[in-house]
Parts: structure tokens; sequence; C-alpha cells
């Protein structure tokens, strides 16, 4: 799914993590906690894929939870209910 504008409102994200060296899955939202700020679905100059999403599970600079990562290459969307 290429369309930032038509993402489910939540959904889990799965991909390959080079930080991690495995693969994944995050509970995500194309928007930041429903403050109208979108991330970014876009091809950088060595062609890669990159989507920076909103990530809820991810811990944050202020020691709350939420913080704006990004997949790159492939990813797979599955949405939440």
């Amino acid at each position: 799914m290429k369309d930032i504008n038509n993402m489910p409102k939540k959904f889990y994200i799965t991909y390959f993590a080079k930080k991690h060296k495995k693969i994944i899955t995050r509970m995500a939202s194309a928007e930041k906690n429903g403050s109208g700020v979108l991330g970014k679905i876009l091809t950088d100059k060595n062609g890669n894929d990159r989507f920076i999403y909103w990530d809820f599970d991810a811990e944050n600079k202020t020691g709350g939870f939420g913080d704006w990562r990004q997949a790159v290459g492939q990813w797979a969307i599955k949405e939440i209910a």
C-alpha cells in the first residue's frame, strides 16, 4: 500500500529492521496521534522505498510512548479493527 491517504487509521506494520537485524511488527499510524500531521512515503536517491510512520510502541525522548520511525524496502500493513 503506497497511498498514505488511504491507509487504515491504526495498523500493524511488519518489515525487516536493519537496526534489529530481524523482522519486526509495530502498532502504527500514518498520522501522529490524530493531529493531522502525516508521515511520508517516498523513494530515496538510491531507489529504496521508505515509509515514515507514527510508532505507538516506541519510547520517546520524554519517557512517553509514540515517535516517528521508518520502514525501508518492503513492508506489510494489517488494519487493526
